[in-house]
C-alpha cells in the first residue's frame, strides 16, 4: 500500500520554522552529523553511536535491553541522518532516524520496535555551525515497515516535518501519518495530527479479491489453496491529506479516503468514498466533520 502525500498548508502562531530566503548555502546533513557525533562514518557500523536513555527511550523495545534502561545510561543506536532545514536566521535543524542496535551490533528491525525521530539545532560559532541543542529522539513513530520522513510547508512562512509510517503481519497492513511543528527551538514533540491513512487485507484470503474487485481495480490475483476461506471481512482503504489554503491563512486539513469492504458474509463489497476534515486549534489540528473509515488491526 502506497502512502498518499499531498502538500500542506497551516498553522503560524506556533513559534515554528520561519522560510526566508536563505542568506548562504545550507550545509549538508552528514556534515552536521558529524558535529553531533564525532565519530560518526556513513558506512556499516560507522552509523553506531550512543545516546543517553531518556523518558522516551526507557519504553523502546528492544532485543538489547529487555528490561528498562536507567534514565541516563547511554544505549546504542544507528543514527542515519535526513534532512536539513533552516528555522531562523541564524538556526538549521537537521532531522535525523535512529534504530536500536543489539549487542552483536546488528540494527533491531521487527515489529514493534519503532524508530526514533531525532533533531540537532545549529548556530553560527568561530569556526563554523555548533551543536546548541539534541532532541534525540523526540518521538518513536512506526513499526516494521520504513519510516518515511520529509519536510513540508505548512504556510508562506513556515515548515512542518511529515512522518510516514505502517505495518503488515500476517497479511493485515496499517499506514499512519504524522505532523511535527518545526521551530527555532526545534521540533514540537506533540504531534500536530496523527491519524491512521490507508489498511488492507486483501491477501489474507483467496476470497478477496473477487469480493472487493467491483469497487477496486487494479488488484493482483489471489493464490487459491483449494481451501474455502471461514467467513471474515474484506478490506482495502487508501487516503490522502490536503490543505485548502495557500498563503499565510490557517486552513482546513482534509483526508479523503477510497477502497471497499466486504462484509462477512457477503459476495460483493461497499465502496468507500468520504472524507473527514480538521481545523486548527490551540496548538493541533481538531476532527470538526466527518470520520475515518481505517480501523487498525
Amino acid at each position: 500500500m502506497k502512502l498518499a502525500i499531498a502538500a500542506l498548508i497551516v498553522v503560524p502562531g506556533l513559534a515554528i520554522a520561519q522560510v526566508p530566503a536563505p542568506p548562504q548555502q545550507l550545509p549538508q546533513p552528514d556534515e552536521l552529523l558529524h558535529i553531533a557525533f564525532p565519530k560518526w562514518l556513513d558506512e556499516v557500523g560507522g552509523r553506531v553511536q550512543s545516546i543517553p536513555a531518556t523518558a522516551v527511550t526507557q519504553a523502546w523495545r528492544s532485543n538489547q535491553a529487555r528490561q528498562r534502561i536507567p534514565k541516563g545510561q547511554a544505549r546504542r543506536v544507528e543514527v542515519v541522518p535526513r534532512h536539513v532545514l533552516r528555522v531562523g536566521q541564524d538556526r538549521v535543524l537537521l532531522v535525523a532516524s535512529m534504530n536500536p542496535v543489539l549487542d552483536e551490533g546488528a540494527t533491531e528491525v521487527s515489529h514493534g520496535t519503532p524508530t526514533g525521530l531525532a533533531a540537532y539545532i545549529f548556530a553560527p560559532g568561530k569556526n563554523g555551525w555548533r551543536l546548541v541543542k539534541r532532541q534525540e529522539p523526540f518521538a518513536l513513530q512506526g513499526f516494521d515497515k520504513p519510516v518515511q520522513m520529509d519536510i513540508v510547508p505548512l504556510s508562506t512562512n513556515a515548515q512542518a516535518l511529515f512522518v510516514g509510517y505502517g505495518s503488515c503481519r500476517k497479511g493485515y497492513c496499517n499506514d499512519y501519518f504524522a505532523l511535527y511543528a518545526l521551530g527555532a527551538d526545534g521540533v514540537k514533540p506533540a504531534p500536530l495530527v496523527q491519524q491512521p491513512i490507508g489498511m488492507d487485507n486483501v491477501y489474507t484470503r483467496p476470497d478477496c479479491v473477487d469480493r472487493l474487485s467491483s469497487v477496486v481495480a487494479g488488484l493482483d490475483p489471489a493464490d487459491q489453496d483449494g481451501h474455502p476461506p471461514a467467513p471474515g471481512v474484506c478490506e482495502m482503504i487508501s487516503g490522502r491529506w490536503e490543505l485548502a489554503s495557500k498563503g499565510a491563512v490557517p486552513g482546513p486539513l482534509t483526508l479523503h479516503f477510497h477502497g471497499g469492504i466486504s462484509r462477512t458474509g457477503s459476495t460483493g463489497a461497499d465502496r468507500i468514498a468520504q472524507s473527514m476534515k480538521f481545523e486548527y486549534r490551540g496548538g493541533r489540528y481538531v476532527a470538526v466533520s466527518g470520520r475515518n473509515p481505517v480501523r487498525s488491526y
